[in-house]
């Protein structure tokens, strides 16, 4: 799909975009670099490798919807075990990194005094049960990230999906529209009237 705009060329007639941003690391060819569930039908395998960069900054995490539309964000390393146990059935989800909150603690290498500043954008699964997607507007460090989700939206468990060049976000409701091209989106399809 690379873009917003292809997503939405692709919908029926009845069916309207109402929300989407890119939603985990992608490779230069824009496919995943992390485990990818579609339709339960696994895309690319859980990847808990170490190596550079963000999605490697551990732990990192996957955000993922069960077929009955619970939503989540689990450890990878964890969501591992659940797998292998069967107790984790993920109908959709992507993988990225860093963890930006874990079990109500902020990541623990990221630093308060950092001033690695960047757009980034994220979700966190709230006390509420809800999912909220943030799309920071100015640049901010991975810490103040963490903790606007752990401290102002009460969310346990939160996920860095992307930043910098590669954050993006279609929000009409905010007169938001990015073109960017990426590999991973994820977004809200709703019926029209």
């Amino acid at each position: 799909m690379l873009t917003f705009d292809n997503v939405i060329a692709t919908l029926p007639d009845n069916q309207t975009l109402s929300f989407a941003m890119n939603a985990g690391m992608y490779n230069e060819n824009y496919a995943p670099i992390g485990y990818t569930v579609i339709d339960g039908k696994e895309i690319r395998a859980l990847n808990t490798k170490e190596g550079g960069g963000n999605f490697h900054l551990l732990p990192n995490g996957v955000l993922w919807w069960d077929k009955s539309g619970k939503v989540k964000i689990t450890e990878s390393n964890a969501l591992n075990e659940q797998l292998e146990s069967g107790k984790a059935q993920p109908w959709y989800a992507t993988q990225s990194g860093p963890m930006l909150v874990i079990n109500n603690e902020i990541h623990p290498q990221f630093n308060s005094d950092s001033t690695s500043l960047k757009l980034r954008n994220g979700a966190g699964v709230c006390s509420d049960g809800s999912i909220q997607f943030v799309n920071s507007d100015e640049p901010v460090t991975f810490y103040q990230f963490a903790a606007l989700f752990k401290d102002d939206l009460n969310c346990a468990n939160a996920l860095f999906l992307d930043g910098g060049i590669a954050s993006a976000l279609y929000a009409p409701s905010i007169a938001t529209h990015d073109k960017k091209e990426m590999g991973v989106m994820i977004g809200l399809v709703e019926n029209k009237n």
